[in-house]
């Protein structure tokens, strides 16, 4: 799938495309068209909130 990845604070976004694992015990596999990067996925590009990296951004899933 294509995903915006974030590897450090303040850098731009790298659209890739990733991997994803098959869904575990008491999971499902949701296929999502779009999906956005929103505010809130602004404080963890400024550093505001404190994350590992790198990381997939975008939660608000459509599709």
């Amino acid at each position: 799938m294509k995903a915006a990845v974030m590897y450090g604070v303040n850098q731009p976004l790298q659209i890739e495309d990733v991997e994803v694992d098959a869904p575990g015990a008491g999971e499902v596999l949701v296929k999502t068209s779009a999906s956005g990067v929103c505010h809130s996925d602004l404080h963890f590009m400024e550093g505001s909130y404190p994350t590992r990296t790198p990381i997939v951004l975008g939660h608000e899933s459509a599709g």
